[in-house]
């Protein structure tokens, strides 16, 4: 379970800290990215936290800065210091220097994604598994991003009404792109599992991991996408902006669970049956 910590919430911490860039400078205040910074901070230092024990470190101050296994170690704690640089930044009021550490801390992330794969691809026996998995690990990245960082940017509108809609849709329509991505991989693999000789067969355990990956991290998600979609519909917006946005926001904030748990199911197949699903 702690590969699975691991994996889940280093996407979650660069996606999120990432689709930061959908909100323009200035649209809001430095309230929202202090906020966003804080949970990004958290989540990367869980994730430097969860890669000590994988590879043997005991967790202490010394080893968090210097003990290194491996190119992922470097990238997670790089990541770790350009968000805290990130955050000293904002209250700095350096705004300049944090966009910059923003689109550093993006590209950073996604280079380190990429590498956090390389480890698990001897689990698996898929054609292509050297582009498979890191294609899979940066779409569940910008899923788990874009339903937290928009869920938090869908809360802003109570404090500022007048924001403008298109930016909370523009988290919804990423969620939707990234979510049907994610099935179409899903799919694919179940095609290559289909085609192996050597497939690990599925237990009741694994059958009800995968029903919750089914039912809820897909079907739930998918779900939720076209009531939100519903709730910003322009029909919906002239009626009552405030209160669209809000339902909006309340059913990300069902989508993020259902992702959530959609997405630790999916890494646990991965580790225990060996296909990316």
């Amino acid at each position: 379970m702690v590969h699975v910590f691991y994996l889940v919430f280093s996407q979650l911490a660069i996606g999120g800290f990432a689709l930061l860039l959908l909100v323009p400078k200035g649209l809001v205040g430095r309230g929202f990215y202090r906020l966003m910074g804080g949970i990004y901070l958290l989540s990367i230092t869980l994730t430097r936290l969860a890669h000590l024990p994988i590879n043997g470190h005991a967790i202490n101050f010394r080893n968090f800065f210097f003990a290194w296994s491996g190119q992922d170690s470097i990238f997670t704690l790089l990541s770790f210091l350009l968000i805290l640089g990130y955050m000293v930044s904002l209250w700095l009021k350096s705004h300049i220097v944090h966009r910059y550490l923003l689109f550093a801390g993006a590209a950073l992330g996604a280079i380190g994604i990429v590498y956090s794969a390389q480890p698990y691809l001897g689990r698996i026996n898929l054609p292509a598994e050297q582009f498979l998995l890191p294609f899979q690990f940066l779409v569940s990245a910008v899923l788990l991003g874009a339903v937290n960082s928009g869920m938090w940017f869908g809360h802003w509108y109570l404090i500022t009404p007048r924001l403008p809609i298109i930016y909370l849709k523009r988290f919804n329509q990423i969620f939707l792109f990234s979510l049907l991505l994610s099935i179409l991989l899903f799919a694919l693999n179940l095609f290559f599992r289909s085609q192996a000789t050597d497939a690990v067969p599925l237990n009741i355990f694994y059958w009800i991991v995968l029903g919750m990956r089914l039912v809820i991290g897909f079907g739930g998600s998918l779900l939720m996408y076209f009531v939100i979609w519903d709730c910003l519909r322009d029909k919906s917006i002239e009626r009552d902006a405030v209160g669209a946005t809000r339902a909006a926001t309340g059913f990300l904030y069902i989508a993020m669970i259902s992702v959530f748990m959609g997405e630790f199911s999916g890494r646990l197949l991965l580790l225990e049956v060996g296909f990316i699903l």
